[in-house]
């Protein structure tokens, strides 16, 4: 058999035998939303693209365990900025900050938005720390559109975000 067959086997071995006991851990790390199985479905995305890492460790199961702490950590922080930002963007005009609770989670409570054109726009610019230059160039358009496109996408957004509240 084959290198690549022999990790692939061990992939879905280990896949079989520990998702259940990983996404327990996630969902006690993340909450019961889906974001517990998207972290335990990204750690074995992890673990397909180095796959020879997790085959040549001593300790498979604990690699996978591992890759998960790793994978729940930038989860948090992903919410940590996204909350950040919805709450720059969801500002009422005196700064003062719209929160339906302190401490709600980001994509619960806004998890539609996550495909939202004008939110991603938004993101691009808040998260990615991506210049209106770049921006305007991955668009195809022009710095003073892309101005004008964020501004529009900033009020849309807020108005959509304070009916929901």
């Amino acid at each position: 058999m084959a290198e690549t067959e022999l990790q692939d086997d061990l992939i879905s071995a280990l896949y079989h035998e520990m998702f259940p006991m990983l996404l327990a851990y996630a969902r006690s790390a993340l909450g019961e939303g889906g974001i517990a199985e998207e972290a335990v479905q990204e750690t074995f995305c992890v673990a397909c693209r180095r796959e020879r890492e997790l085959a040549n460790s001593p300790n498979p199961r604990g690699w996978l365990v591992n890759t998960l702490k790793n994978v729940i950590r930038q989860l948090r922080r992903t919410q940590e900025r996204e909350a950040a930002l919805l709450a720059e963007l969801t500002a009422h005009e005196d700064g003062e900050p719209i929160s339906p609770q302190s401490g709600s989670n980001p994509d619960l409570l806004y998890g539609d938005l996550r495909r939202d054109r004008d939110y991603l726009l938004l993101k691009r610019l808040a998260l990615d720390q991506y210049t209106m230059a770049e921006l305007a160039a991955e668009l195809g358009i022009s710095v003073e559109a892309c101005k004008k496109r964020v501004q529009r996408a900033r009020k849309r957004l807020q108005r959509r975000l304070k009916q929901n509240l």
